[in-house]
Order: structure tokens, then C-alpha cells, then sequence
């Protein structure tokens, strides 16, 4: 990634040596509009030295910017190869978030049923110790009460003492049962001591990992943080090369002719179409608005709203309006960093873009990263609340999600919009930087620019609908 930023340095310095060009000493680049109006006029005759200076410099400049369009694509394709690397790192990465993640919520839980287990465990020893010291003194009380009696003479007296052959065997069978009796207390205090030191082995055993699972909750969570980190980092990088990269490179419909010559021939129709009285969301509900416009929550310009919603959710027409091109050739799942999204925009995924009008306005509408085939037809006209496609994870993307747009085109008819659309897949608002400077609240709403969906649609980042 380092190699890539030091050749789009060295590019930029490269034009900056080359920029502006002059030629004859002067200055042209500071007053172009002064000269093209000079030698393009019927003075230029009186200025020939001048004009031909000055058509050499515009000569120059547009092979320096075809120059500079061929090295940033040479430059892209390296570019594009180090991010779609780093793309997959930060797809490992989240995976082995997930995991970590899995441990912690399984350690966590590991820890409070351990702190449970340790407490009753104390209580049951506190128990077999109580157990154990009462068959204990009952075994000595027996110990004290049979000692004079255990001697042989005392035995001996004792059987034959009875009266008859009955009261014998009585004597006998009593004495067989108290001594089976103390046998079965010994044997029940050896049992409770042998399970009161087994409670205890198990205690400590309990104790120790308990502190082991704290010491590696700790250790998971700065993994964890750590992880996320170095994620945000690599997305923050890759944005910021995306944003430069798209001011650069203008994305133009394919197939112009067949589209304009869709619309042209549905003109009759599209004049037909209702302005909507007002703006509907482009998902009913179970969603969440995961990133704002102009920039990601972490960095990064960033021209539309993100709605992360399930795949498969129905995408609705924002408004009245009039389908005019759309993309779909991108698996319903991308990965960050994927550049799939031609015929439209790299990295877009599958695409729909939509003419509407609302109020007293028209708009561009811009879906992308639908689930493939689901994306409406061009040339369809589509009433308010439409389905329109489908959410997908097409395209440079980190889960499923649709990436919305709205550009403001001006007060004329959709039909009017639609049949002298040129193909620009920016609606004339243009990409990265140049966009962002392109917000309608930036120049005074002077079309076309860029709305805020978040004010267009009533919503907030972070927030779920």
C-alpha cells in the first residue's frame, strides 16, 4: 500500500511540474476564458503570434490530461491489485473477529456460571463439614459407649445371659445390628470425607480457571479492539484511494445509444408522470442507517447513505419516476475491495438508476450493491413505493446493504431529463472529492448536486427503522 501511495505522489508531482502549461512567456492558464474568447474571435487575426501560442497550450494540456488518464489506469490496476489484497486480509480479519468475538460471549458466560459453581461448592463444604463432624461424634459416642462392652467376658455374659434358645438368637441378631449400624456410620463418614475433598480439589480447580478465563477475557477484548484497529485502518486507506481515485475517473453509460433511444421512444409517457407529493424511503422497515453522507463514521468521503438490511429486501421506488440504466453483472456477494461493477460504477456491484420527480423538482436516484437479478429493466416507469430491486451484498462491500444517492437536476420535466440524459453515471455531480464540493448545500442548490438522503429521507445514522 505504500508503493501505491508514493506512485500516486510521484504522479501528482509529475502534473504539478507539467501544470499549468505557458507558452511565449505567457500565462495562459490564468485567464483561459479571456483567450479562448480572443482567438476564437475576429481580433484573433490581429493576435496570430498569441493565438497559436495559445492553441499549442490547449493542445498540450489535452494530451497531458489523456497522459495522465492512461498513467492513473496503469497506476489503478496496481492499486486495485494491493487493495483487493488488503481486502481480503480485512475479510480474514473479520472472520477472525467473529471467532474472538464468540470466545468472549463463551468466556463471559464460562465466568459467571464458574462464580455460580464456587459458591455452592463453599456452601456443600460448609455442609460435608457439618455432616462430617456429626457421624463423628456419634461414631465416638458409640466408641465410648461400646468400650466397656467390647471386652470378651462382656460379650460372653451377654448371650449367656438369656433366658432361652430365643432370647439368644435376639442377642446375637441385636448385636450382628449394631455393629452392622456403626459399619454403615463409618462407612458414611468415610464417604463424606472422601467427597468433601474431592469438593474441595474441584473448588480450587474452579478458583484457577476462574482467573484464567478473566485474564483471557482481557486478552480476547484487545485482541479484539487491536483487530478492529488495524480494519479501520486499512478501510480508512482504501476509502481515502477510492475517493481520489473517482475524482479522476469519470463513469459513463454503456450502450449510450440503445438507452437514449429507449427513452426517446417512451418520451410521450414520461410526460405523462405525476410528480410524487413527497419523498418515500427507499425500504419500508428493518433497517438500520450503518453510514452517513459526506463521509464514513471512521473517515473517508463517502456520497450516499448506507441501509443495512437483510439480502432479498425489497428496494421501492422513491418517488415517481422512470428507470434509465442499471448493472448487473456482480454475484449478490462482494467482498471489500472487489472493483465489480461494470457497466456501471467499479466497485457500485449491481446498480439502478432512477428519474424522479418530487414537488416542483426532478432527481437522479442511484441503488447500489443489489442482489444480483433483481435490478428493474431500463425504460420502466415506475410508480411511488415500486419495487425496484432487491438488497444484496454486490460489490466492494462489508455485509448487505443498499448505498443510495440523490442528486438534484433541476426544475424541467423527468421526460426532459431522461431524453437529453449524455450517460454520466454522476447525473453531472461528479466522484470523491469533486462531489463533495458538488453538495446542493454548498452552491446555493445550483443543478445538478448532491441532496443529503439523510435530510431527504428523514432518517439518522446509527438509527434503525
Amino acid at each position: 500500500m505504500k508503493r501505491s501511495l508514493w506512485s500516486i505522489f510521484s504522479l501528482i508531482l509529475i502534473l504539478c511540474l507539467v501544470l499549468p502549461i505557458q507558452a511565449s512567456g505567457i500565462d495562459f492558464a490564468s485567464n483561459e476564458a479571456y483567450y479562448s474568447n480572443l482567438c476564437s474571435s475576429t481580433q484573433a487575426t490581429a493576435n496570430k503570434d498569441t493565438c497559436t501560442a495559445y492553441q499549442n497550450y490547449i493542445n498540450q494540456k489535452a494530451l497531458s490530461a489523456a497522459t495522465e488518464l492512461e498513467t492513473l489506469r496503469q497506476e489503478l490496476k496496481d492499486i486495485k491489485n494491493n487493495i483487493l489484497k488488503y481486502a481480503k486480509e480485512v475479510t480474514e480479519y473479520q472472520k477472525k473477529i467473529d471467532t474472538i468475538q464468540a470466545d468472549i460471549t463463551q468466556t463471559e458466560a464460562a465466568i459467571t456460571q464458574s462464580e455460580a459453581t464456587i459458591k455452592a461448592l463453599e456452601e456443600q463444604i460448609v455442609q460435608r463439614e457439618a455432616n462430617i463432624e456429626r457421624i463423628d461424634a456419634f461414631i465416638q459416642e458409640r466408641m465410648i459407649a461400646m468400650q466397656s462392652f467390647v471386652t470378651l467376658n462382656s460379650y460372653i455374659d451377654f448371650i449367656m445371659g438369656a433366658h432361652d434358645f430365643i432370647d439368644l438368637v435376639r442377642r446375637v441378631e441385636g448385636l450382628n445390628e449394631i455393629t452392622q449400624a456403626d459399619k454403615a456410620q463409618i462407612d458414611a463418614l468415610a464417604a463424606e470425607v472422601a467427597a468433601f475433598n474431592a469438593d474441595k480439589e474441584e473448588l480450587q480447580r474452579q478458583i484457577v480457571a476462574l482467573e484464567e478465563n478473566k485474564a483471557n477475557l482481557v486478552k480476547n477484548k484487545a485482541t479484539l479492539v487491536g483487530l478492529q484497529d488495524a480494519i479501520e485502518i486499512i478501510l480508512l486507506e482504501y476509502r481515502n484511494q477510492e475517493a481520489d481515485l473517482m475524482a479522476k475517473e469519470e463513469y459513463m453509460a454503456a450502450n449510450l445509444a440503445n438507452i437514449q433511444s429507449t427513452l426517446k421512444n417512451i418520451a410521450g409517457a414520461l410526460n405523462n408522470i405525476l410528480p410524487s407529493s413527497g419523498w418515500i424511503r427507499p425500504i419500508n422497515t428493518g433497517y438500520m442507517v450503518t453510514a452517513g453522507a459526506w463521509s464514513y463514521p471512521n473517515g473517508g468521503t463517502h456520497l450516499g447513505i448506507d441501509l443495512g438490511a437483510p439480502i432479498g429486501t425489497d428496494l421501492l421506488a422513491v418517488g415517481n419516476g422512470v428507470v434509465i440504466y442499471t448493472a448487473n453483472a456482480c454475484p449478490t456477494d462482494g467482498y471489500y475491495g472487489s472493483t465489480c461493477g461494470s457497466p456501471g460504477i467499479n466497485r457500485g456491484g449491481n446498480q439502478a438508476y432512477l428519474i424522479v420527480s418530487v414537488g416542483n423538482s426532478t432527481y437522479g436516484i442511484i441503488y447500489m450493491h443489489l442482489q444480483k437479478d433483481t435490478v428493474i429493466e431500463v425504460g420502466t416507469i415506475v410508480a411511488q413505493g415500486q419495487v425496484i430491486g432487491k438488497v444484496g451484498d454486490s460489490g466492494s462491500s462489508t455485509g448487505p446493504h443498499n448505498h443510495i444517492e440523490v442528486h438534484y437536476l433541476g426544475s424541467n420535466s423527468i421526460s426532459y431529463y431522461a431524453t437529453n440524459w449524455n450517460g454520466d453515471l454522476s447525473f453531472g455531480s461528479h466522484w470523491g472529492t469533486t462531489g463533495l464540493n458538488h453538495r446542493c448545500e454548498l452552491n446555493g442548490n445550483t443543478a445538478p448536486c448532491r441532496k443529503n438522503p439523510l435530510t431527504i429521507f428523514g432518517v439518522s445514522v446509527f438509527s434503525r427503522y
